[in-house]
């Protein structure tokens, strides 16, 4: 049986970087840095993952969810 790899685009905010690469590493997740986004303050990662670490995906884009609402909270805060 082939091993499907799919791939995905994750924009990782600055914020995140460290936590993201570590977990990349450990799961041996290839990944390739192919964009930045300053005023939003990200780097685009292109990933290629295959069936057994698409658990792994998903709890990357949960932080990266968990962190941009805490960023709008905060920015809410501000407003207020």
């Amino acid at each position: 049986m082939n091993t499907v790899i799919v791939k995905k685009e994750l924009d990782i905010p600055v914020g995140l970087l460290l936590e993201v690469a570590d977990i990349l590493i450990e799961n041996e997740i290839s990944h390739e840095i192919t964009g930045t986004d300053a005023e939003n303050d990200c780097i685009t990662l292109e990933v290629a993952y295959d069936k057994e670490q698409r658990d792994t995906i998903h709890e990357i884009e949960d932080l990266i969810d968990d962190y941009e609402e805490e960023d709008e909270d905060e920015d809410d805060d501000e407003h207020n």
